[in-house]
This record gives structure tokens, sequence and C-alpha cells, in this order.
């Protein structure tokens, strides 16, 4: 069944109630789990596309210079780009490599601790800032541009243990989705390291959406979203009530696209090895076509 040209959104519909994206985030991974165990070329050429686009667009965020094309270049091919920084090169490996991490941790059902987020940290800074990589700040820092005031660094082994609190208060009985963008936009409202925090955030996102059966969501890098990111953010930041529905309600819109897109991918069924996948997401779709 080839579907490429069907649109998901007829079923699940634009919405800003997050109760009601929820529901249909939940849907939406009962249909990938319907293509469930993948093959082992679905799980190449998943990753090999998508973690590339999610190296580039996680490090533009951030001001690399790599082009998609020169990402892969880089990190599939060993290649150097002319006239581009050394240290853009590092990210992009540096990236790649802490995507290889994650995705191993969420095999091997590892559970999220503060040596994993030091971990995932160092990777992140790996030969561009041996000093800092995997370590919590000692300094102030402040975000430019940004109205939030980040903590004192003396406040951070508190703040952090406080972290991951939650994390073990909420890791049942909260949404998957729910629960990764909260980790996400409080690891980068503490702001603990002196550089790779919002690199670290999103790898830690995406290690919670992995551990619970969602695929790795790309937020993107382009002016209007990547403001509309920060601005979520800065939202939650400076809310006096604490409230990041706005930050939970971009994140959830992401997540719902990227199921979109591995859902339309895999449903390509044209390999005798899937013959038989996917019976729950063709039968919900079949009422459409």
């Amino acid at each position: 069944m080839h579907i490429q040209d069907f649109d998901l959104s007829v079923i699940y519909p634009e919405t800003d109630d997050l109760f009601e994206l929820y529901e249909q985030l939940t849907d939406l991974k009962k249909c990938l789990d319907s293509f469930r165990p993948l093959t082992t070329n679905q799980v190449k050429n998943i990753t090999e596309v998508f973690d590339t686009e999610y190296t580039y667009e996680s490090n533009a965020i951030e001001g690399n210079t790599l082009t998609l094309m020169e990402t892969e270049m880089v990190i599939h091919r060993g290649m150097t780009i002319s006239g581009k920084p050394l240290k853009d090169h590092q990210e992009a490996i540096n990236h790649r490599d802490a995507i290889q991490l994650i995705r191993e941790l969420a095999r091997h059902e590892t559970e999220f601790n503060q040596n994993v987020l030091l971990q995932i940290h160092a990777i992140i800074l790996s030969g561009i800032d041996r000093e800092n990589a995997g370590m919590y700040r000692r300094e102030r820092v402040r975000i430019a541009g940004s109205r939030h005031i980040c903590p004192n660094y003396l406040k951070i082994p508190q703040l952090m243990e406080e972290y991951f609190h939650y994390y073990e208060a909420n890791r049942i009985n909260t949404h998957p989705v729910e629960l990764a963008s909260n980790l996400h936009e409080k690891l980068v409202t503490i702001h603990p390291f002196i550089d790779g925090n919002g690199r670290t955030a999103r790898l830690v996102m995406n290690l919670i959406l992995l551990k619970n059966g969602y695929p790795i969501t790309v937020i993107h890098s382009d002016r209007d979203q990547r403001l509309a990111y920060y601005n979520a953010l800065e939202t939650a930041q400076i809310s006096e009530t604490g409230d990041n529905s706005h930050f939970q309600r971009l994140i959830a819109k992401y997540v719902k696209k990227w199921l979109f897109q591995y859902l339309n991918l895999l449903s390509d069924n044209g390999n005798t090895e899937t013959e038989n996948r996917g019976y729950y997401f063709f039968q919900k779709i079949e009422p459409y076509l």
C-alpha cells in the first residue's frame, strides 16, 4: 500500500488543546507500534536520514554554519568542509555521537539520571571545551537577548537534585511527551552548564521520547521556528505561575509532525518483510482512502 499523498491531519486535525494533542500522540504512537519491530533496513534508513537532519537543525539553532548537506558529509563521510570552522565540524561529530548514545541508552532501558545527563553533555563539548565537558558550571551566565535570569551557579546542585526528583516522581504517571518537554524546559531554565545547554536539553527530551517508544523529534532552525522555540521557552521561564503550557504545546506539535513523517515512511509498504505490519495504522486510515 502506498499512501505517501495521504494527509494524516484528516484523522488527527490541528488543535491547541493539550489534552486532545496528547490523546492524538498516544494513538499515533499506537499506529507506529503496529509496524514494530522494524526491519534492519528500516532502522538504517530512518537513522541515517533523520539523525543527520537532527544534528544539522539542533546545531544550527545554536549558530553552527554547516548546511544540511555539509553536515551529512562531515558525519557520514568524514570530510572537511573548506572555509567552515573546525569547531562546527566537531559539533556535528559530537552531536552524531550523542544521538548514538541516547539510542543505546533507550535500547538498553537505562534509567535517566545525573550520570547519564553528564555523559551526554561531555560528548557535546568533547574536543571543544574539555575543562567544562560533563561538568556543572562554576560561574554566572546570561542568555543573550533573554529576560530570563539564570540561577546563581551555587544553586545548581540543589536545583539539579530537584530536577531529577521531578523526573522520578513523574516518569510513570505523566504523559511521556509532557514529561520530555518539561525536562527540556526545566534544564534550559536552570542552565546548569557553561555551554551546550540547548543541545543537551533537546537530547534529554529525545532520550525520554525514545525510552517511551516515540521517535526522535527535531525542532527546526529557520528564523521563524527558532524564534517561536525561543519565545515559548522564555514565556515559560518568566511565568510567575510556572505555566509552561505554551512550550508543551509547541513540543507536542513537533512530536506529532515527526510521527506523521515516520508513519508516512513506514507505510510505503513494498517490502515483504513488513507485509503484515502496520495493521492498526492501515485499519485507521482505510475509511479515508
